[in-house]
């Protein structure tokens, strides 16, 4: 009965590692995102957030993020769908599994929908009149990031708080073509997020 027990028991432990070992090894499929950002302003809506992939080195990420600016604070009600990729270079590791991240560098294209954008400009205008496309921004911003690694279910999780300075095309170019009157302040734009990896 002794000998049974004990064959048992190493049985069990076998079976037990094993099962963790598959645990730790498995990953998700290439296709399914590995986290989700909320974000606040960064003249993609009001608040934002979707769906994101992150390179195995985390220092290159793309999100698809879906906006809303209520009617209140745009005269419309406003939803904006974005692509979006940022790069940060270094990770410096702190105490207790925080890091931070001090610089980050990224541009987007951001869409929106709605009668009143046009993603090219109606006939009656004579032919290069306007330059730009009202429905669609693409956009350039830095800032930086602070997170914490930690594990939930043996399977290793991300958590980051974020800061964005950015502006788009048209704000870019008005400053240049007017700096006399404009100061930076005038076209840049901060915006706020956090980052939850899945």
């Amino acid at each position: 009965m002794k000998k049974l027990l004990i064959s048992l028991s190493l049985f069990l432990s076998v079976v037990a590692f094993a099962q963790e070992e598959q645990t730790e090894e498995k990953r998700p499929k290439w296709f399914v995102p590995n986290h989700f950002k909320l974000q606040f302003a960064g003249n993609i809506g009001f608040m934002s957030g979707g769906p994101g992939y992150a390179s195995k080195n985390k220092t290159l990420e793309t999100d698809l993020m879906f906006g809303f600016l209520p009617r209140k604070f745009g005269g419309d009600a406003l939803i904006t769908i974005t692509a979006k990729t940022t790069y940060s270079p270094w990770r410096i590791p702190l105490k207790n599994t925080y890091y931070i991240a001090p610089f980050s560098i990224g541009a987007y294209l951001s869409y929106t929908f709605g009668s009143q954008f046009d993603s090219k400009w109606p006939s009656y205008y004579p032919s290069g009149y306007y330059w730009w496309a009202t429905s669609i921004r693409p956009a350039a911003y830095i800032g930086g990031k602070v997170g914490r690694d930690f594990k939930v279910n043996r399977q290793r999780k991300t958590f980051e708080l974020y800061y964005e300075l950015g502006s788009y095309d048209l704000l870019m170019i008005s400053y240049v073509q007017n700096r006399e009157y404009l100061k930076l302040s005038d076209i840049v734009n901060l915006s706020f997020g956090l980052k939850m990896a899945l």
